[in-house]
């Protein structure tokens, strides 16, 4: 069974205060998020993330929380880099996760290494550094297209990293969100079978006056079934602020470096 439970998050697992680089108008004049994004994935700049993700275990109402803190610098129109924190409340969990993600290289943080060591890299060409809210890609402009294209509502909301905001609220399929982007959401490797590919999330979005997400929620269960009942929901609430930022992430240096084989 393929826990929705983003392991890529684990895996793959954003202090700035500045102003964005600003929305963009279309030939209408009317504010375009898509490209608005596209705008701010320039050369050191980036956007802090800080996201809970809750799932309940459906027999007995059990829930685990994980936590992720992070920093996304972009650069050449996706991003580039990014260092996060990843923690939880599941039973046996230990200490706060940290990795430094670039493309094909993942590095984790560990105090425990031999010969002054302080970080344990993991090479893959799969590996990608993401933005993620599990269900959604949040610097990825064909993504954000697909999910904006299901909207069913479309209010004024509140007041996030402020900037007013309009939410934006539909639901979408696992299929529709692999389809924009394979691989994502959740971390999958493998194309949904037809059953997965129907299972619906809802979702919300709230976007600032400059068009560029401040929070991103979803509400999914898993396509799995078991004597008819879904063993497990998930939701998760994303919260993105500091658009534009100067950004400078520091990649860990071979010196300080142990690899998977090494170690």
């Amino acid at each position: 069974m393929r826990r929705w439970i983003a392991a890529s998050a684990v895996m793959l697992v954003v202090p700035m205060v500045a102003a964005g680089l600003g929305g963009t108008a279309n030939a209408k004049g009317a504010p375009d998020p898509i490209n608005a994004l596209k705008r701010q994935l320039v050369e050191n700049r980036g956007v802090k993330m800080s996201k809970v993700h809750t799932s309940t275990y459906i027999a007995d109402g059990e829930k685990e929380h994980f936590w992720t803190e992070a920093v996304a610098e972009f650069g050449r129109g996706k991003i580039a880099v990014i260092d996060m924190t990843f923690d939880s409340d599941r039973r046996n969990w230990t200490d706060p996760i940290r990795q430094v993600i670039v493309e094909g290289r993942q590095y984790i943080q560990d105090d425990h290494l031999p010969n002054g060591k302080s970080w344990i890299l993991r090479e893959d060409n799969e590996i990608r550094p993401v933005l993620g809210a599990d269900w959604i890609t949040l610097a990825d402009p064909v993504m954000l297209k697909t999910v904006l294209a299901t909207t069913k509502v479309k209010r004024h909301a509140g007041v996030y990293d402020g900037t007013p905001t309009t939410l934006y609220q539909g639901t979408i399929t696992l299929g529709q969100l692999y389809k924009a982007s394979p691989g994502f959401p959740f971390g999958l490797v493998v194309k949904p079978t037809e059953k997965e590919a129907k299972a619906k999330i809802s979702w919300r979005l709230w976007l600032g006056e400059d068009q560029l997400v401040r929070r991103a929620w979803g509400s999914w269960s898993e396509p799995f079934s078991k004597n008819g009942d879904v063993p497990v929901s998930y939701v998760v609430d994303a919260r993105l602020t500091g658009w534009g930022a100067e950004t400078d992430i520091a990649v860990p240096s071979a010196d300080d470096v142990v690899t998977l084989s090494d170690w």
